[in-house]
């Protein structure tokens, strides 16, 4: 649950992580909440507290209980924009599943926030045309399984509306200091005519938050524009007339208040510029949101997949990942298991700190031989390497470079097993001789060096 309050804690919108439980086949139980964010508990006041029922905080509504269950059980994310009569306004809300749990409870990120009215106008007061290119875009962004590919579509949509040579995404990561393209689509039929759009750089990007100011975008249309443009960022100016962007229209993305990238024609049909502008400005209010949901998502998959301490993959992944390599019949392939000898001493003897220092010793020794990509945390002292691209002798050689590069060590000390898959075998097969393999060195080890061995301190062997 620790992981929760920290996944809850990093989103700037109220925001919790609920438990659903089901009863019998398919009805919905209980709903608790597990623990919120704090703009969250700012919002439920006083009367909040972790682990409480739902409905000891609103009225118990049976379409929420079955949003909930659909979003938990069927693991698909929910989208609604709801009138909450209780508390006197619109609830635009959503649901994302969470790993974890079991086949009678699962998780959901509730994510939420209020507008006092129900407020249509920016949506309703468009023209046919945008209203029309709007919808048929949601449509495909909503509905899409592959949501890069959908948004592939919608900028499509977008540029034949505008008339414009090339529509572009770009994301942008402050703390990095990166910026790159999302996506692009590019009216191929007018490239011999004009250069392709080339790749901006952050240093360019940065800039144009400040170019945008009180604004929500920036238009360029003709010269005077390059020139006014010109007197406060020379930079930008000079890397559109290099690509041969001789107009465009810019939009930023927002997550609640945070820039998280832009969108923007360029070369549009500058007698359109109105109607560009409202159609690029709303649907940058819709691919804003889908994308942030969508970076959520991605994250939210990538921490189910990591170990926390060392960074690598975890048993959840490396699970997922053998089942793919057997289901698909993607054989041979090399299965590495090891175990750090003495791991439970450190702990015991000099605390669980020097006791972390020692697996991550030991993991950088790991990821010196096998890569970071390959390489799996099981359990506390236990790590798994799984190879697909390597012949037999490549995989016997890296074995061996292992085993080479732990002797060399004079603090890890690692026990190292091995299996070379030629044949379907279930994943409990394949981990169980791989096991025993490693097992066998490390009884040796312990043979070699009694005075680290658990069962001499009256720790059983299944403790091991």
């Amino acid at each position: 649950m620790e992981d929760y309050q920290k996944l809850t804690d990093e989103l700037s919108l109220p925001c919790c992580v609920l438990s659903v439980d089901r009863i019998g086949e398919n009805d919905c139980g209980d709903i608790h909440i597990v623990c919120a964010n704090q703009p969250y508990r700012d919002v439920m006041g006083p009367k909040y507290y972790d682990g409480m029922l739902y409905q000891e905080l609103v009225p118990k509504d049976s379409k929420y209980e079955e949003w909930c269950f659909e979003a938990a059980f069927s693991k698909k994310r929910m989208h609604a924009y709801v009138e909450t009569k209780a508390l006197g306004c619109w609830t635009d809300q959503q649901a994302i599943p969470l790993e974890g749990g079991d086949e009678n409870r699962a998780y959901v990120l509730y994510l939420f926030e209020f507008t006092k009215y129900a407020d249509p106008s920016r949506m309703a007061a468009v023209s046919m045309n945008t209203a029309a290119t709007v919808i048929r875009s949601c449509i495909t962004l909503m509905g899409g399984e592959d949501f890069e590919k959908s948004a592939l579509i919608a900028l499509e949509e977008i540029r034949k509306a505008t008339g414009a040579l090339a529509c572009r995404i770009m994301l942008v990561d402050d703390v990095k200091k990166e910026a790159f393209t999302f996506t692009e689509v590019v009216d191929e039929a007018r490239l011999g005519r004009e250069p392709r759009h080339v790749e901006i750089s952050y240093d360019i990007v940065k800039t144009w938050k400040d170019m945008i100011g009180v604004s929500n975008c920036v238009i360029v249309q003709n010269e005077n524009d390059f020139d006014e443009i010109e007197k406060y960022n020379p930079a930008w100016v000079n890397s559109m007339k290099t690509n041969n962007v001789s107009s465009l229209v810019l939009i930023p993305l927002r997550r609640e208040k945070n820039v998280i990238g832009y969108l923007y024609v360029v070369n549009y049909d500058t007698s359109k510029t109105a109607d560009v502008k409202e159609l690029v400005e709303l649907m940058s209010f819709f691919l804003g949101s889908e994308i942030a949901i969508h970076q959520l998502v991605n994250k939210l998959e990538d921490l189910s997949r990591t170990d926390i301490l060392t960074g690598i993959n975890n048993r959840y992944a490396m699970e997922k990942y053998l089942d793919e390599l057997i289901d698909s019949r993607f054989l041979p392939f090399g299965i590495v298991m090891m175990d750090l000898n003495g791991l439970k001493q450190i702990n015991d003897e000099n605390g669980h700190q020097k006791g972390d220092e020692y697996i991550l010793r030991s993991v950088e020794a790991m990821k010196d031989v096998f890569g970071m990509s390959n390489l799996y945390r099981i359990g506390g002292d236990e790590f798994v390497v799984i190879l697909n691209n390597v012949t037999r002798s490549e995989f016997e050689d890296l074995v061996e470079k292992m085993k080479k590069r732990e002797a060399e060590d004079d603090i890890v000390s690692i026990a190292v097993g091995s299996y070379w898959v030629d044949s379907k075998n279930s994943a409990r097969e394949i981990l169980n001789t791989v096991d025993e393999d490693m097992y066998a060195v490390k009884r040796q080890f312990y043979t070699e060096h009694p005075q680290y061995d658990r069962r001499n301190k009256d720790i059983t062997e299944q403790d091991q």
